[in-house]
């Protein structure tokens, strides 16, 4: 929580108290529900679940979707490509070393903390874990590259570095498990 948000909270928590009441003091910690729900979006071939309360947008292309929790934010889009993907072990760790020079060229404040070769709903992908500063706040950003017939869909998580270890345990692997990537992008690119 920031600072100053809680400076001015807490004392607002605490007014209505008064002598040998005990005042109640409610967690202000955006947790993920329990419930989750799932999100289609076909033009984009992709679907996946996350918690409930998570608040769910569409977004432009190749954006497909933009979720908030609190101050996370996880977004997702969709590449159509028409170059051959990664489908070997050995082109899957060319595309990572490509996308680690790219993402730290593309800022000046990012710096690389993790990254590996995986496969997301059986198809091959990368993952990049990162720090980085905008606007003066450290985050952090997990940053998922699934390789699925035409189509190169990113999965993006950007949180506080104080509440990133929570998010992610609590939001990423929800979507990794039921993640179902068509191959095929429909909708044009802007």
């Amino acid at each position: 929580m920031r600072p100053a948000l809680l400076a001015v909270l807490l004392p607002a928590l605490t007014l209505g108290a008064c002598g040998n009441e005990r005042s109640l003091v409610t967690d202000l910690v955006v947790r993920p529900s329990a419930q989750t729900r799932e999100h289609r979006f076909p033009a984009a071939g992709l679907t996946f679940e996350l918690p409930d309360n998570v608040e769910v947008k569409e977004a432009a292309p190749p954006g497909v979707f933009r979720a908030t929790l609190g101050e996370a934010v996880v977004s997702g889009f969709a590449y159509r490509r028409h170059e051959q993907l990664p489908r070997t072990d050995r082109q899957l760790d060319k595309a990572l070393e490509r996308l680690e020079r790219e993402t730290e060229q593309r800022s000046d404040s990012f710096r690389l903390v993790m990254s590996r070769t995986t496969k997301v709903a059986g198809a091959p992908a990368v993952e990049l874990l990162g720090d980085q500063t905008i606007s003066q706040g450290r985050l952090r950003t997990r940053s998922l590259h699934v390789y699925d017939g035409n189509a190169e869909y990113v999965i993006e998580l950007l949180a506080p570095r104080d509440e990133f270890e929570r998010l992610d345990r609590d939001l990423f692997p929800v979507i990794r498990r039921t993640l179902e990537a068509t191959g095929e992008v429909r909708r044009p690119e802007s």
